[in-house]
């Protein structure tokens, strides 16, 4: 064993001083280095530890520097020693920021939780915005595709979209230029039967040309054709991948077997590629050729509810191809006034139209994360100058001993740098969570939801937001920390000056805060009482306690009188069901919209040209419908069991529709007629359409239709006895709790048809929830950002006054030893925080009002500048930012005169 005494005298192992010497630069650097290696050593006591110590630190100075060194004999250019320099500073840096990290464990995590924090989020939000507004669809050359639907414009309404005419769509194809192709698509549920559980599928009508225009092959068989759109064309179907293996277990032997959908039998003849989606997933794709030759389907004056889908030429725009098509309009107009009056077309980019509901949603939530990394980057700032402040010392030696203002710089900017890098990684960890979170929360029908996922373009964001914290906001706190003067630091001790400037400059960057603060709070604030509004909006219904389930007779077998017979039973059974007070049919249900709108003609008024002529909703209800549905009877009657087939065509209507065509008359014993003025009153030719003169018997309550936020239109009910649609809602009143009659209620139908699935079985309060579900998400995401940036902000602000007064201990000593009391020191404390709180207030409510027509859209009951709401924001801010300054202020009261004026 090697005693401490005989260090001195020893020497280091020389086949590792002899290693050194070769991977070393020569000149003073390496004999720098040698020697501080050596001295260690010594210093050590030569132990075979030390040796230990030795061998290790050799081997890492050689792992660092021989792959540098290609001619150990030949000194090294002047570029490359710039060069080594750089990178041995940058390690010792980097190490450096890890130790002094190490050393300061809740500096370190604040920084960390803050940038994971705002990273996270704004990480989350934008793969949102990614998935759904910014990623191409996945179709091949998507750009060129465009969606096209017709509109009514009539004078003195606002335009409205009622889907393309079949006989329009042909005429379309005939004459537009603009296009390579042209197709006509809806979307269509098909019931499948013949199985042994009929399933409800979700399925796709498309013309013949459809696959080949938006460039997709079926991956087995065949696709359709023009000749699959033909009246007398035999029915056949594509299948997705998902069904086919789902169905037919993956075998090539399905094509040719038969589906029974909707009571029609279709021949599979292709299955689609694996992933391929339009629009959403579907089951199964059909052609017109099964409906083409029916008279309802080539009546020019029927919207059936399909959309055109077109493929642009080469060179060929969208507005170019709108132009065109309205044009084309224009010239139907003209050629077929009776149908075609007030009808034009509109035209979009088909990836446009498809996230047009969500669009403003979207971008105001990354506006609002944007807001929450920049008080992330603010808060970060702040924490650093702190810092900075803290270690003016430390750089005033650095400083003295030869440290040039970059070099500091240089230093402070990798430890913000590595800390933003460690709060980005951190960030996606969160973004990760937070992303699964939100697509859980997107409202029912969100399009393109699949598409979204944490993708290579939102780790490049995550890392790009982390560069910017480190670099952009790391370089301020930086550059004014490593200006403080080395001889002057030293010999002040307290260095005023910089203290100073560290303050204003954290007192600025909370401004700042403050206001980026108010800004998401207003949004909060607006998007509450929105919420708030909603859920206070009268619908017309009592919607507690209230079951609905839909179904569709579909297939010949449905005669008019079978059907009377089966809705009659269900109505009967479902009424007997124990804790059932009410049942009833509708075709369309409140919140949920209409099935069938249509124009009409009123018996006493004179007829309005066309394109002035009323639209109403057109809903056919079963006896007992009212009252189900809780809605006000205002004057007249409701339908009762007198209503029969053959009894007199009467309606009910609601109180909009009186008001607006019998202001201040009475609407009971008026008529109106659904359809055009020449549309014949009684039946006429064998298969001639007729609709009957209807008299008015019953005025009700008006009841939101489509949704809450939009406003009610006018409404005509019909006894389902006098118009028996196919598609129609159970609606069941319950004293227990709805979804504990969905049981009885699918036996019920099951009973009376097997090959009859129900399907959109809920609650009337879980329609009005997912009416509201993304005026809902807004809120809450808003909501929890708001309370993340006060958060922040408060913090930041209590630790800048916290720091003035460490900074003031003195001053307000010799106040205090002067007879200032506890009152005014708390006074003056408070007062100077405040007055930050007030200028980012300032900034803040300047700002918002600036900003809030971007959420307008997303409003409902509220302005955008909403005084009371502002009122309420701007209290809540200054009150937490007055806790925030009265925790450090009446510190500053504890402060004892003696011991600060010795301290000093």
């Amino acid at each position: 064993m090697s005693r401490p005494d005989d260090a001195g005298d020893r020497r280091p192992p020389p086949l590792a001083v002899w290693i050194l010497g070769r991977v070393l630069p020569r000149g003073p650097r390496g004999d720098t280095v040698l020697g501080d290696l050596v001295e260690e050593w010594q210093a050590h006591g030569a132990t075979a530890a030390a040796t230990l110590r030795f061998w290790r630190q050799t081997v890492s100075v050689a792992v660092r520097y021989r792959w540098r060194r290609e001619h150990v004999n030949e000194p090294a250019p002047a570029g490359e020693r710039n060069t080594r320099m750089s990178l041995d500073n940058l390690v010792q840096d980097v190490r450096y920021a890890v130790r002094s990290y190490v050393k300061a464990p809740s500096f370190a995590l604040t920084i960390l939780f803050t940038l994971a924090l705002g990273i996270g989020a704004s990480t989350a939000i934008f793969s949102m915005v990614n998935g759904i507004l910014l990623r191409p669809l996945p179709l091949p050359d998507p750009d060129t595709l465009v969606y096209a639907t017709e509109v009514n414009a009539g004078e003195g309404r606002a335009e409205r979209t009622i889907s393309v005419a079949w006989p329009n769509y042909l005429d379309w194809r005939a004459r537009a230029r603009s296009f390579a192709a042209l197709a006509l698509t809806r979307e269509e549920p098909l019931t499948l039967t013949g199985v042994e559980r009929a399933q409800r599928l979700r399925g796709r009508r498309v013309t013949g040309n459809f696959f080949a225009l938006i460039g997709v092959s079926p991956a087995i068989g065949r696709g359709f054709t023009d000749s699959d759109d033909a009246p007398n064309a035999a029915p056949v179907a594509l299948v997705s991948n998902g069904f086919w293996q789902t169905q037919f277990a993956g075998d090539p032997a399905a094509l040719g077997r038969v589906l029974t959908l909707d009571g029609t039998a279709y021949t599979v003849v292709g299955v689609l590629p694996a992933g391929f989606e339009y629009l959403r997933p579907y089951d199964v794709f059909v052609p017109m050729g099964p409906i083409a030759g029916g008279g309802y389907l080539t009546d020019r004056g029927n919207h059936n509810g399909f959309s055109a889908l077109g493929r642009l030429k080469p060179g060929v725009t969208i507005a170019s191809a709108d132009a065109e098509l309205r044009a084309i309009a224009a010239a139907l107009e003209r050629e077929y006034p009776n149908s075609n009056s007030a009808v034009s077309v509109r035209t979009f980019r088909l990836a446009d139209r498809i996230v047009d509901s969500v669009r403003q949603t979207l971008l105001a939530l990354f506006g609002a994360v944007g807001f929450l990394l920049l008080i992330a980057c603010v808060n970060v700032a702040n924490l650093l100058i702190a810092r900075g402040a803290g270690r003016q010392h430390e750089l005033a030696v650095r400083a003295a001993l030869g440290g040039g203002r970059a070099r500091l710089a240089t230093q402070l900017l990798v430890e913000s740098t590595l800390v933003s890098v460690c709060g980005g990684t951190l960030g996606v960890v969160v973004a990760a969570g937070l992303l699964r979170l939100l697509v859980a929360m997107a409202p029912e029908g969100t399009p393109r939801l699949a598409d979204v996922r944490l993708d290579a373009a939102a780790l490049l964001f995550a890392f790009g937001a982390a560069a910017l914290c480190g670099v952009v906001f790391g370089a301020l706190p930086a550059f004014q920390a490593s200006s403080v003067g080395g001889s002057h630091a030293l010999v002040r001790g307290r260095s005023a000056g910089f203290a100073a400037r560290s303050h204003r400059l954290r007192r600025g960057l909370i401004a700042v805060e403050t206001a980026l603060a108010l800004m998401l709070l207003a949004g909060a604030g607006l998007m509450m009482r929105t919420l708030q509004e909603l859920t206070q909006v009268d619908t017309g219904i009592r919607s507690d306690h209230l079951l609905t389930a839909r179904f569709v007779l579909a297939g010949e077998q449905w005669t008019p009188p079978r059907r009377v017979g089966f809705y009659d039973a269900v109505i009967a059974r479902a009424s007997a069901l124990p804790g059932v007070g009410h049942a009833a049919l509708a075709s369309s249900l409140p919140i949920d919209g209409s099935n069938w709108n249509s124009i009409f003609i009123v018996g006493d008024k004179p007829v309005p040209e066309r394109s002035k002529l009323p639209s109403a909703a057109f809903t056919p209800v079963s006896t007992g419908y009212f009252e189900t549905m809780g809605m006000r009877l205002l004057r007249g009657r409701l339908f009762d069991r007198t209503e029969t087939p053959d009894s007199a065509k009467v309606i009910v209507i609601n109180d909009t529709l009186a008001r607006r065509l019998w202001p201040g008359e009475e609407a009971i014993g008026k008529r109106l007629k659904q359809g055009w003025p020449e549309t014949p009153d009684r039946p006429g030719k064998p298969g001639e359409y007729f609709s009957p003169w209807r008299e008015v018997v019953g005025v009700v309550s008006d009841v939101k239709f489509n949704g809450v936020t939009n406003d009610t239109p006018m409404q005509v009910y019909l006894p389902l006895v006098h118009d028996y649609a196919r598609s129609v809602a159970l609606v069941v009143r319950s004293s227990t709790e709805p979804a504990s009659l969905v049981p009885a209620i699918e036996a019920i139908v099951h009973d009376l048809d097997k090959d009859l699935p129900l399907f959109q079985v809920r609650t009337m309060e879980q329609m009005l929830d997912a009416s509201i579900a993304r005026e809902r998400m807004s809120m809450l995401i808003f909501a929890v950002f708001a309370i993340v940036a006060v958060a922040l902000a408060s913090v930041g602000l209590y630790g800048v006054v916290a720091h003035g007064v460490t900074e003031r201990t003195h001053e307000i000593g010799v106040r205090m030893a002067l007879g200032a009391d506890a009152r005014h020191v708390l006074g003056l404390v408070v007062r100077q925080g405040l007055s930050m709180a007030l200028v980012g207030t300032a900034i803040g409510l300047a700002g918002a009002f600036a900003l809030s027509r971007w959420i307008d859209a997303l409003l409902f009951g509220v302005t955008a500048t909403d005084p009371a709401t502002f009122a309420v924001v701007v209290s809540t801010l200054l009150a937490v930012a007055t806790i925030a300054c009265y925790i450090p202020a009446w510190r500053a009261t504890r402060v004892d005169p003696t011991t600060a004026l010795r301290a000093e």
